[in-house]
């Protein structure tokens, strides 16, 4: 693999995006992420999918700037119309952001694919990675957990309206917002929680910066109902993130096994998970409240790593 001077983030250390540096003062920031639907209105499914992939250049600390469609369906069992709503539900969510859609690739395939590459740029100073978080770093998670359940609950026609409003709010609302008010504070790492989980995105920033992360069970913010729906539906253990985060995690004592569930279980266009100064915290989080980001909270703490050599801690 051709070692380029420009590169300043690669795929070592499962960042969100590639950086590349162009100048002293600018640095490219690359994504490209896809999913089946996760719900069957095609336009809620297009913003959700659009929220998603332009999420990764905001978790790098970046401005987005341009997108391209990714997009792969059976012409013989899903009409243009369908296709053309779930496109505009991705434009409308591009212009919200103020990103320009500059193109895209469309194949036939059986099962139905959507999403976008995106393009920002980053001051090569100001990159937000996975591997500088900092001993006593507060945990700051911007969006309830729980979309894999809902989703779950989706598909077999399990949830009410009201259920079905809060999850899809949640998973539509760009993490643009969140990104410009945490940018303006001390976070000395960043990333956003989606097809790892909690743990899973949380442990390549503990492993990088040889510290432990320590989760409050009761401080992580969950959808409404979520337990009641868990008890139907539970977790899908999508790209088992629970087999990936087991040889590193140490739970107390205490500790509810569903909510280590719901920690391991991947999420769908979710929140940021930024690790920020303590004397910072509290400011951030009544702004991210302000701005319409309510679910926000601090979840944990960064630690020294533990003598039996767990990265990630559960407590109660």
């Amino acid at each position: 693999m051709y070692d380029s001077p420009g590169l300043l983030v690669g795929m070592e250390n499962m960042d969100d995006a590639g950086v590349y540096k162009i100048t002293d003062n600018i640095a490219l920031v690359q994504t490209v992420d896809f999913f089946f639907p996760v719900v069957n209105d095609p336009r809620m499914n297009g913003m959700i999918a659009a929220a998603n992939s332009l999420s990764d250049v905001w978790a790098m600390g970046a401005t987005a700037h341009t997108a391209m469609n990714v997009l792969a369906y059976p012409p013989g069992l899903i009409n243009a119309e369908v296709i053309g709503e779930m496109l505009a539900g991705g434009s409308e969510k591009l212009v919200e952001a103020r990103v320009a859609l500059v193109g895209g690739h469309t194949m036939e395939q059986e099962d139905i694919l959507y999403g976008m590459s995106v393009t920002g740029t980053v001051h090569p100073d100001r990159i937000k990675t996975n591997t500088s978080a900092n001993l006593h770093d507060l945990i700051i998670l911007t969006k309830p957990l729980g979309t894999g359940v809902y989703a779950n609950g989706m598909m077999k026609d399990g949830i009410s309206d009201s259920q079905y409003r809060e999850v899809t709010a949640s998973m539509s609302r760009l993490n643009m917002y969140a990104a410009d008010i945490l940018n303006r504070f001390r976070v000395s790492a960043m990333t956003d929680v989606t097809g790892f989980g909690l743990l899973g995105h949380a442990l390549p920033i503990a492993r990088s910066s040889n510290l432990t992360v320590q989760i409050d069970q009761n401080s992580v913010p969950l959808f409404s109902d979520i337990f009641q729906l868990l008890e139907k539906f539970t977790t899908l253990g999508v790209c088992k993130v629970s087999e990936y985060v087991e040889p590193y995690l140490n739970v107390q004592a205490g500790v509810a096994s569903d909510k280590v569930k719901l920690f391991s279980e991947a999420e769908t266009s979710g929140g940021l998970l930024a690790f920020i100064h303590p004397d910072d915290a509290d400011e951030a989080l009544r702004m991210l409240h302000d701005s319409g980001d309510e679910s926000s909270a601090i979840i944990g703490s960064v630690q020294k790593l533990k003598s039996d050599g767990s990265y990630l801690k559960a407590v109660r």
